[in-house]
């Protein structure tokens, strides 16, 4: 298979205009394409790492705004413990109320303080989110079960204080409470829901002891993680790109208003986990995908689009696993750069089509006459050398090549004279070499030859019989020529032609016979025109036999001659003679009647014993294609023949004259029948020639 492949494209040819325009097509789409490649690799680097940087500046900033929203309430937490532990703050609700009604009102972003200690009392203070601040009691001590609510105005007044029934809420039970009484020292809550509102929220929680090192209670100052998810929101990682804050569980902590993110507003009060929704499906592989790799750096493939992804650790809350994380689609920072390659790609395509109408131009420029060249040489080599050759070029090469053809069509054209044309045409189609040697193929075989010619040579003036003879030759080569035969050579005023060489044909018998009647007919053309001229008529008599013959070149190393031999060629020559004593035009073999009975009309000539040969043939006289040229009734007459031919072959000498005479009583003209009447009235059988 591969090798056929490599046969077909080694020998595989085009034009010389395509080949230039194809080649600078090929180099140029060939440097467009490793231009706009190495560029392309050089930007989308230099982007993607650009993009990189980016996303962790946005990671940073999430840091920073984190780090500074909870260093004072850190500060806060801590220094309200150490007055704790001094005695500077009692554990009395009402010292402990207005203390943390002054933290939540000067620190910003607390959004309440709590205080819980180990009798399950409970103070808080809040700030709701029109701006006032409520105060929350829940004392359970063994004097006094109370829960008291105490709204202030924006003013810090307390006009409204509110007796609820006692609640079952015990601070002991809580997220912050426990978080700081197993730490032991300050710590940083988990994400819950913060009561009595169940926002997201984180506490700041920091447990208090007496001087035995025994707990007295639990400060918390509550954080509530909306303002996060606001800043998330306004951030501007790219048109497309978002930042979010997740834990290690992967529940989102804070993440901004928009796709593929549930609608903020409503999911604040609920912890989100990726698993919980289709959209956050992203987020859940490319998490998955840092939990297994450790990488904070990659590039993730999700439903068909490539994304970019960062992932830093939040160092304040690395024991809970908190997480910034920022996605962006990697077309987000690319596009610019498709941008510029479409525009590149789009000059380029403009460029490189007026660069090929610009050599294509010059490509036809210099391959039409080059193309008008090889049509040239393309008619030398079937020897059609009529014709000037118009061709103006300012290529030198073009004009020196033109020149050369000029002169080597003259050269033949003078050489042809004497080499019959139309065999050097069909030996180049054939594709023989002209070496001495020949082989043994079937062929048909016509002779001609102008009945008294020496007679008429005598009495003729040189000049006038060679002007007269030549005439006739053309005529009669051009018809032989037309039905495609080879003219072997002019032998005095005989023409020999054959069918089947250099090229085989498989119309020989038909073509040959049909030549010789056209021949026959232009003859009779040509004598009508002598005679106006005062010219002798020629007539011309035809032998045609089919057979083997040795068809090849014969003669020496310095001059060939492409012909035929053998007995096939003698038959043919002998037939044309034999038309002397029959008196007539076009005679044939038996063996080329039978190809064309049914194609032509013929008639019965004898059957005859050729000089060197053993066996005789039967011979018949050609009388045209059409029976309307025969001026006798033909099929009546061949009846009437072939019985007086029977009688005569089994020499029933009376019985075959009768025939004979009908058939002159048919055809009063025939010299044949009185051929064969005279033989019979002389009691011979067949003749010698």
């Amino acid at each position: 298979m591969f090798n056929s492949l490599f046969v077909k494209i080694r020998n595989f040819h085009t034009s010389l205009r395509l080949t230039i325009l194809s080649t600078f097509i090929l180099i140029f789409i060939l440097m467009t394409a490793s231009i706009t490649l190495i560029r392309g690799i050089a930007f989308r680097d230099e982007l993607l790492y650009t993009s990189n940087e980016l996303m962790k500046q946005t990671s940073h900033l999430v840091l920073k705004q984190i780090t500074s929203s909870i260093n004072p309430i850190e500060v806060g937490a801590i220094f309200s413990t150490n007055l704790f532990k001094s005695g500077l703050i009692e554990n009395d609700p009402f010292k402990i109320m207005t203390y943390t009604y002054y933290m939540v009102d000067s620190i910003p972003l607390l959004q309440g303080a709590y205080w819980g200690d180990e009798q399950g009392n409970f103070m808080s203070t809040r700030q709701e989110n029109d701006g006032t601040i409520t105060n929350e009691i829940i004392l359970h001590d063994k004097t006094q079960h109370s829960h008291t609510v105490i709204h202030h105005d924006l003013n810090g007044k307390a006009p409204k204080e509110i007796k609820l029934n006692t609640t079952n809420y015990d601070p002991r039970t809580r997220t912050w409470y426990l978080a700081a009484k197993k730490a032991q020292t300050f710590t940083w809550t988990d994400v819950y829901q913060i009561y009595p509102d169940y926002y997201q929220g984180v506490s700041a929680s920091s447990p208090v002891y007496d001087k035995q090192h025994k707990l007295i209670g639990v400060l918390g100052l509550v954080l509530r993680l909306d303002f996060l998810s606001q800043f998330m929101t306004q951030l501007n990682v790219s048109k497309n790109g978002y930042a979010f804050i997740i834990t290690d569980k992967e529940d989102l902590v804070a993440y901004p208003n928009r796709k593929p993110f549930p609608d903020a507003g409503l999911a604040h009060h609920r912890i989100l986990n990726v698993h919980q929704s289709a959209q956050l499906r992203l987020i859940d592989e490319s998490i998955d995908h840092y939990k297994k790799t450790g990488e904070k750096e990659f590039a993730l493939t999700y439903e068909g689009e490539r994304f970019l992804i960062n992932y830093q650790a939040i160092p304040d809350f690395a024991a809970h696993g908190w997480l910034v994380g920022v996605i962006a689609p990697e077309n987000d920072f690319l596009s610019y750069l498709n941008k510029i390659n479409l525009i590149t790609l789009a000059l380029s395509l403009f460029t490189l089509i007026l660069g090929s109408l610009a050599v294509s131009s010059f490509a036809t420029r210099v391959a039409k006459p080059i193309k008008m060249l090889v049509k040239e040489t393309k008619k030398i080599k079937r020897f059609e050398l009529e014709g000037k050759i118009h061709l103006k070029s300012r290529i030198t090469e073009v004009m020196d090549l033109k020149n050369a053809i000029v002169s080597m069509k003259n050269g033949l054209r003078e050489f042809q004279r004497y080499v019959p044309k139309v065999l050097v045409q069909q030996l180049i189609e054939s594709g023989q070499n002209a070496r001495i040697g020949g082989e043994r193929i079937p062929l048909v075989v016509f002779f001609s030859d102008i009945e008294n010619f020496t007679s008429i040579a005598e009495v003729m003036e040189p000049n006038d019989l060679m002007l007269q003879i030549c005439e006739y030759f053309e005529a009669l080569t051009q018809v032989i020529i037309s039905q495609k035969g080879t003219v072997d050579k002019y032998i005095g005023d005989s023409i020999m032609a054959f069918w089947g060489a250099p090229l085989p044909e498989v119309e020989a018998n038909d073509l040959a016979v049909r030549a010789a009647w056209l021949c026959q007919v232009k003859v009779d053309e040509l004598n009508a025109k002598w005679a106006k001229e005062g010219k002798p008529p020629f007539y011309t008599r035809f032998g045609i036999h089919a057979g083997d013959a040795i068809v090849g070149n014969l003669g020496s190393s310095e001059r060939l001659n492409y012909t035929a031999l053998g007995d096939t060629v003698n038959i043919a020559s002998r037939l044309e003679a034999i038309n002397k004593i029959y008196k007539t035009h076009i005679i044939v073999s038996e063996t080329v009647y039978n190809k064309l009975k049914y194609s032509f009309f013929f008639r019965l000539l004898d059957n005859v014993k050729i000089k060197g040969r053993s066996h005789s043939i039967v011979i018949y006289e050609l009388l045209g294609d059409d029976i309307g040229q025969v001026p006798y009734d033909l099929e009546a007459y061949n009846a009437e023949f072939e019985k007086g031919f029977v009688a005569y072959e089994e020499k029933k000498w009376r019985e075959a004259i009768a025939y004979f005479q009908h058939c002159l009583a048919i055809y009063p003209e025939d010299a044949v029948a009185r051929i064969f009447i005279a033989r019979c009235q002389k009691e011979k059988g067949q003749i010698s020639i």
